[in-house]
């Protein structure tokens, strides 16, 4: 019996190839999971053996944990006296429980480290009583701190005044100096009111030119609009009365041109 291929009920139809594929692929996700489900098992017995091995060396090596806590019995006759006997039971306790004292030191590294990273912050880091650090209202300004008396000023008497206009310009080279300072603040403000007035006389001319050159601009090209208007008018003219036109051409053909005599001498003389 032939089946169509296209028939629903087709082996090897779309569906069912999908169908196929999907089950294949459920069926082996449950198998690498029960895998790893056997081998998790299988860890955890070999893992629990171990333990119960090691534990048991340990009792069998250092004694059970209670026996290690009592107190030791008094030593016989026949056997020998160990000197090193409280050494050996803190060994035990910390083959049981670790370096009570390696563990505060790794504790406080660890401590430091995150302090400077800023991981461990502490209640009172950021305060002043923690840092000694004096608030800006409780500390003298800088002004009264630093700056010293100002300095009396002496003014000279009249006595002072007469003998200093009477002594020559090599005794008196301050008050010249003064003087010439005067002087050339005087002709510095003169130039920069000079400059000041050829800037805005300069910028008045730029804007009077400017102004000129857009008017002009703007003539031109009120007389270019005006010249295409013209010609648009007379072509659409044209175009409504061409015979018009045509008696306008023949007008303009008829007329003779006039020539002037003295550059065209043999067509004035016809």
């Amino acid at each position: 019996m032939n089946i169509l291929h296209h028939k629903s009920w087709h082996v090897r139809t779309k569906e069912n190839i999908r169908r196929v594929r999907k089950d294949e692929a459920k069926a082996a996700e449950d198998e690498r999971r029960e895998l790893e489900r056997q081998l998790n098992v299988q860890n955890e017995r070999r893992l629990s053996a171990l333990r119960n091995q090691a534990q048991e060396r340990m009792d069998n090596f250092y004694g059970s944990k209670s026996g290690t806590t009592d107190t030791p019995d008094e030593p016989s006759s026949s056997t020998h006296i160990n000197f090193f006997e409280d050494l050996e039971r803190e060994e035990r306790k910390n083959l049981g429980s670790g370096n009570d004292d390696y563990k505060k030191d790794k504790e406080k590294e660890k401590e430091e480290w995150e302090t400077k990273m800023g991981i461990l912050v502490k209640l009172a880091q950021d305060t002043n009583e923690l840092s000694k650090k004096k608030e800006w209202y409780e500390t003298l300004p800088r002004r009264k701190t630093t700056l010293s008396k100002p300095e009396r000023l002496v003014y000279p008497t009249s006595s002072e005044k007469s003998a200093s206009q009477c002594l020559p310009e090599e005794k008196a080279p301050k008050r010249k100096r003064e003087k010439s300072e005067k002087k050339d603040k005087k002709k510095k403000k003169k130039k920069k009111r000079a400059k000041h007035a050829d800037s805005d006389e300069s910028d008045r001319e730029e804007k009077r030119d400017e102004k000129d050159s857009k008017s002009s601009k703007l003539a031109e090209l009120r007389e270019e609009r005006l010249r295409r208007e013209r010609e648009e008018k007379e072509r659409s003219w044209r175009v409504m009365h061409p015979e018009l036109a045509k008696q306008q051409d023949k007008e303009k053909e008829r007329q003779k041109p006039k020539y002037n005599s003295g550059f065209n001498p043999h067509l004035s003389r016809k």
